[in-house]
């Protein structure tokens, strides 16, 4: 790809989305993007059973309970479920109801429904993207497991570029990391401050002088407004203030701010907070956040263009 227009397509958490996830890999086509970035957080969180009684199925998602006796009709039902972001599983609910006191039963069965889901979303992406001039980067969040890992690292077409530095065109390149400081969920991949600013230094050590640098990092620099998240009491849940207006704080990360101070990089591309979509101009980087509404099977996104290396336009997507 040379240096002249570039065109980026970049969104994050689509958590487990499978309508999400195609129309990601088709910007391709709809926005004639060359380079697709997926930030993070790509894996779902929850399993739906669906009790097989023989004659008929049932089942709750959302704050419905469902039944039919239609195969065709459960199809639909599954593909709702996957467009959600949830995973569905087709049990007896008397082995449901063992399983679910089983810890360890139930991250075999989570973990496998994350594999054979990613696996599919892989394929389909390969066959999409087969003889295209387009780079994919597709990475884990903070959220996702490392099951996911291999698959990642096993395509030909998807490069998973955590931890590296990718060559985009002549003098641009992207520098990725797919960690968040420490939240109260204790994710797979929190990391400490201290531990994002080791893999910050190995990451720019590794840039080639004189090159243009964006900045693909799940979590957002602090205090940027792109960062800001409801506030959680002791509970874990949200806090209320005046009005009953939810409180919000800064949830980012202070070394992410700290190295984009440093560096001023082009562009820094974030997700992590979903409620964080807008972007933020930290000296002379414009930082996005395209924010998250996977559940409703809507990917947000942010369409920008560069010409020589410089920011010349951008759009905020939603569809």
């Amino acid at each position: 790809m040379s240096n002249t227009r570039l065109r980026i397509f970049f969104a994050s958490d689509i958590h487990g989305s499978e309508l999400c996830f195609k129309k990601f890999i088709n910007t391709v086509d709809v926005y004639k993007s060359e380079v697709i970035i997926l930030g993070g957080d790509i894996t779902g969180k929850f399993i739906i059973p669906i009790y097989n009684h023989g004659n008929h199925y049932e089942f709750r998602f959302g704050k419905e309970n469902y039944s039919t006796s239609n195969r065709n009709e459960l199809e639909k039902y599954i593909q709702r479920i996957k467009a959600s972001g949830s995973y569905p599983y087709i049990t007896s609910k008397e082995d449901w109801e063992n399983m679910i006191n089983d810890r360890a039963k139930m991250d075999e069965i989570f973990n496998n429904l994350v594999i054979e889901s990613v696996q599919g979303w892989i394929e389909y992406a390969e066959k999409k993207l087969a003889g295209k001039n387009v780079k994919c980067l597709i990475m884990p969040g903070n959220d996702d497991s490392y099951v996911i890992d291999p698959i990642l690292n096993a395509s030909d077409i998807i490069i998973n570029p955590n931890e590296k530095v990718i060559k985009l065109s002549d003098r641009l390149e992207v520098i990725s990391l797919g960690y968040s400081n420490i939240t109260p969920w204790r994710c797979p991949r929190d990391i400490s401050e201290e531990e994002i600013e080791f893999k910050m230094a190995n990451l720019m050590s590794k840039v080639d002088t004189g090159s243009e640098i964006i900045y693909n990092i799940h979590v957002p620099p602090f205090d940027s407004g792109i960062d800001s998240a409801p506030e959680l009491d002791d509970d874990m849940r949200p806090k209320v203030g005046p009005g009953g207006q939810l409180m919000m704080a800064p949830v980012g990360s202070r070394t992410v701010r700290k190295y984009i101070e440093l560096y001023q990089p082009l562009l820094g591309l974030h997700g992590h907070v979903h409620e964080g979509r807008g972007f933020s101009k930290i000296g002379r980087t414009i930082c996005f956040n395209p924010g998250s509404e996977y559940h409703e099977g809507i990917l947000r996104g942010v369409l920008i263009q560069l010409d020589k290396n410089k920011v010349k336009d951008y759009i905020f997507t939603s569809g």
